[in-house]
């Protein structure tokens, strides 16, 4: 069967002959599984056909996950409970009890800590993972607690905050929240209305909600379970403003009713993530005492002297918000897995669902047709491509060093993986039929996760302006400029002989070419009189994104050149690391193919490289097929968190009145695959 699909290994997936023999290979064995193949397929049997991949998925797996294997591995064993098996047709108040009780469980197995921030970051990144693929709402709950509330208590507070709460984070034993968006305070939130006045006779913050608009709004955790909340709002002594500042604030008493002056509102039914209690915080007058200030760069003395390692306002507020740009990493980090979930189940249904072939019968795999193949296979590669850049912003992260340059890989990174998240499982759930609008092949849940992490911790949009300013900054002073080997592009894109390295010059021209026309609009238009304001937010929004992007996009494909180099274990496995060199050009060529108005318009590409450009997406698509199963079967996913009928035996599902649950399917889950 090797030696028919794969042909020779020196010379791999270079012939569309390689998708031909595979299809007619697969055509064959569906044709004779059982005497009605179509009537009763043998599921398992006909997905074990698309298996016979030659590449070592555990090498696959160990490079996609990059790190803390041992802890990834027990965390998916141990959650093989019945408390995570999926439950659809329940309440509001049941949905946010069991995505508690889960998180409690996760709690319980101590696989990390909100003090790895100090330590090891890259633990709880993996985590997030991992509660990625359980549920969308108890991975909201949990980075909340550990990563915004916790780890706001950790980076910002002191010991004297460190000693009474950081045991009880990691126990669950106190929930936390994070209350820093306001009802008119998102994105602007340095403007934000809740005040802490200093009251120097009894030395406590009195802090005060003064409109409607300056409540504090979508607040996960608060409406039901939170007890305490890192409430941000401006620092006032004298009557002199000193700036956003966090303060640890109780909310709730011993007996779970609102502490005095708080008042708490629960947002209530939202179209996803229903398990998330999403609230509404307002204060009047709640005192809290002088230690209550998160003091790691700023204090206020007893007698109402303020004193600050960082000089001016926004300053402060940048490092009080510091935890946003982690949670970033944790949002991508979970939505790549939503993203792999749903890749998984619609490449598992692809191959197992029967319909017309050659033949007028129903014997071929739905996989087998181009339609499926391009819709499907260019999101796998790209996952597969924003993983590898989530591994390298991880390592950034985690090694600390040129933190300017962090931060804009940690706002890049996000947008990319939560947009393609939301239009993979969108496009994963249309190719899927009617079996994709069932909850229980959790699509839609899929959607509304990717959904949420669009706009959570900076809406995508403004991120990547943030990502355009930071870097425009960076190269008009010659900073962290990207080169490509050979230099800049000179043209002549040869698709029957182009490599990665082709590629990221091609990329590296783009960024560099976008950006320079960025900075020559704003200062003709500024020189002209226009404001900069009015020409950044107005006029040149379409360029300052798609330089952003760019931007993005050669520092995946850079990396994705990088980890092909130097991966030893890849480059041990010659058959590996071949299918995954094709997997990450289709990546390249796709997203040539989806910016290719700007590659002609720019006479970075002619016409007939375009053409050729469009055939070879087709080609790879083809010759990545018959790899696709087992591709996806390198994320690790096991049976008891994918669940999803469809992926497993949904022949064997529908032999019961299933109610559309999963419950009395269980039992077949460990036998399935």
């Amino acid at each position: 069967y090797q030696r028919r699909v794969h042909g020779d290994l020196q010379q791999p997936l270079r012939d569309n002959k390689m998708a031909d023999s595979a299809s007619r290979r697969l055509q064959n064995t569906l044709q004779h599984l059982s005497p009605n193949t179509c009537a009763n397929p043998n599921i398992k049997n006909v997905r074990q056909e698309w298996l016979k991949s030659p590449i070592n998925t555990k090498i696959v797996q160990d490079f996609l996950d990059h790190d803390n294997l041992e802890m990834r591995a027990k965390m998916k064993n141990d959650i093989n409970t019945p408390l995570f098996v999926p439950k659809y047709d329940i309440t509001l108040r049941e949905e946010r009890e069991l995505a508690l009780k889960r998180l409690q469980a996760i709690c319980d197995g101590k696989y990390f800590s909100v003090t790895d921030f100090g330590k090891d970051p890259t633990r709880i990144f993996a985590a997030h993972e991992v509660a990625g693929y359980i549920d969308g709402s108890m991975a909201t709950k949990m980075t909340v607690q550990f990563n915004l509330f916790g780890g706001s208590v950790f980076r910002l507070g002191t010991e004297r905050h460190h000693k009474e709460l950081l045991s009880q984070i990691d126990s669950l034993q106190t929930i936390g929240c994070f209350g820093l968006t306001e009802l008119g305070y998102g994105n602007n939130a340095v403007e934000m209305e809740t005040t802490a006045i200093y009251d120097k006779a009894t030395q406590e913050f009195i802090i005060n909600t003064p409109s409607t608009v300056a409540q504090k709004y979508w607040i996960t955790n608060s409406a039901d379970h939170a007890i305490f909340c890192v409430v941000f709002a401006q620092l006032m002594i004298d009557n002199e403003n000193h700036g956003v500042h966090a303060f640890l604030t109780r909310i709730r008493n011993p007996d779970h009713t609102p502490c005095k002056g708080v008042r708490i509102e629960d947002m209530g039914h939202k179209f996803g993530c229903n398990g998330v209690d999403n609230g509404k915080l307002w204060f009047e007058n709640v005192r809290v005492p002088r230690e209550a200030l998160l003091n790691a760069a700023s204090d206020v003395s007893a007698d109402g002297k303020f004193t600050s390692k960082v000089k001016s306002r926004r300053d402060r507020f940048l490092k009080v918000a510091d935890q946003l740009l982690s949670g970033r990493v944790c949002i991508a980090a979970m939505c790549l897995s939503g993203c792999k979930l749903a890749l998984s189940v619609a490449f598992r249904y692809a191959a197992t669902r029967l319909t017309v072939g050659a033949t007028g019968k129903s014997d071929a795999a739905i996989l087998t047709y181009q339609l499926q193949q391009r819709a499907l296979l260019p999101l796998l590669a790209e996952a597969c491509a924003l993983n590898v850049g989530l591994n390298y912003v991880k390592e950034r992260y985690a090694a600390a060093t040129t933190p300017e340059e962090v931060v804009v890989l940690c706002c890049v990174i996000k947008p990319l993986i939560t947009w393609h998240t939301e239009n993979t499982a969108t496009t994963c759930r249309e190719r899927c039929g009617g079996q994709g609008y069932l909850s229980c092949n959790k699509f839609g849940q899929i959607i509304t996760f990717g959904h949420a992490g669009i706009t959570a911790e900076g809406d995508n949009r403004v991120l990547m302006q943030k990502v355009s300013k930071e870097v425009l900054a960076f190269y008009s002073k010659g900073k962290f400029i990207p080169k490509a080997p050979g230099g800049s592009w000179k043209g002549g894109f040869n698709i029957s002989s182009y490599t990665l390295d082709d590629v990221l010059r091609l990329f590296v021209t783009r960024e560099l070419s976008l950006f320079k026309e960025l900075g020559t609009r704003m200062q003709s238009k500024m020189q002209g009189g226009d404001s900069l304001f009015d020409v950044w937010m107005k006029q040149e929004s379409d360029l300052v994104q798609a330089a952003a992007r760019a931007y993005g996009e050669r520092m995946v494909i850079q990396q994705i050149i990088n980890q092909l180099n130097t991966n030893a274990q890849l480059k041990s496995h010659g058959a590996t690391h071949e299918v995954l060199h094709q997997l990450f050009k289709l990546y390249a060529i796709h997203r040539i193919e989806s910016d290719m108005t700007y590659f002609l318009t720019s006479k970075m590409l002619t016409i007939d490289e375009a053409k050729a450009v469009l055939e070879e997406s087709r080609r790879l698509c083809a010759v990545l097929s018959p790899h696709s199963l087992s591709l996806c079967n390198s994320f690790g996913i096991p049976d008891h968190l994918l669940t999803a009928p469809i992926a497993l035996d949904w022949v064997e599902y529908n032999n019961y009145d299933n109610k559309g649950e999963i419950n009395k399917y269980t039992s077949y889950l460990k036998s399935s695959n």
